[in-house]
């Protein structure tokens, strides 16, 4: 398996606790999270019951799932309790002069 980058283009005005969806990246999609003014990103979907975790809440660290409150640590994709018991997968991504970069792994 390699890692595939994709540009996701000038991330600056996505502001600390924000997110956005990036829906045509990977199997699920992915979400990037702005938590203390560094990017994440993780599979946008939730490992409990398939829903959609950008539609949920980011709250400090942890992203909410909107269907039944599962929480993921952005920086890990651990839950943070039931529900969930399976991680979401994270990917690496940069941040530089030319924008951001996910690389999914696949």
């Amino acid at each position: 398996m390699s890692e595939q980058p994709v540009h996701l283009g000038d991330l600056s005005d996505l502001g600390d606790g924000q997110m956005r969806a990036f829906h045509d990246i990977g199997e699920f999609g992915v979400v990037v999270c702005r938590v203390g003014g560094q990017l994440f990103a993780l599979d946008d979907n939730c490992s409990h019951r398939e829903a959609k975790l950008s539609e949920g809440r980011l709250r400090g660290g942890l992203l909410v799932c909107p269907l039944h409150g599962a929480q993921f640590d952005v920086a890990s994709g651990v839950p943070q309790g039931p529900p969930a018991i399976t991680p979401v997968a994270c990917h690496r991504i940069v941040e530089d002069a030319d924008g951001a970069a996910v690389h999914v792994v696949g």
